[in-house]
């Protein structure tokens, strides 16, 4: 059966702990949303921070971040982010993502929880076949302090 349910996106930039713009990119410290577990993780958010189109989002979540600390690790990542962020493959630009990466990871893992409640705003009854079904109808606010 259908969900009538929309998708969440799994990242909001419109909704951060921090944000901090170095040089030619942007950084979030925000939650980012598993589908699967239905729940959210910290995370930092590597963007352009003069280009909105034409570049895939760095996404580094709490769960993985102790894998930045490895330096092998977070070199190889590195060029690949810098390539998804529309960069050249060059080492000047992994570099700047490297070095924005590892040191913001104290921050990571210093952020609260998602500050959100889901709330109900609606219930929709399916009749099918003369079956009936409601389900109730969710948006996620953020707390407010």
């Amino acid at each position: 059966m259908q969900q009538l349910e929309q998708a969440r996106p799994a990242i909001d930039l419109s909704r951060y702990h921090f944000t901090r713009d170095v040089g030619d990119l942007s950084l979030f410290g925000t939650w980012l949303y598993n589908d699967d577990q239905e729940d959210t993780e910290p995370c930092l958010v590597v963007i352009p921070r003069y280009r909105r189109e034409g570049f895939k989002p760095v996404v580094v979540a709490l769960s993985a971040a102790y894998r930045y600390n490895n330096p092998r690790y977070l070199a190889h990542a590195a060029s690949a982010f810098a390539q998804s962020l529309g960069y050249e493959n060059d080492m000047t630009q992994a570099r700047k993502v490297a070095t924005l990466i590892h040191d913001n990871l104290l921050d990571l893992l210093s952020m609260p929880l998602d500050p959100t409640e889901a709330e109900v705003i609606g219930e929709v009854t399916i009749d099918q076949g003369g079956k009936k079904r409601t389900i109730e109808v969710l948006d996620y606010e953020q707390k407010r302090g």
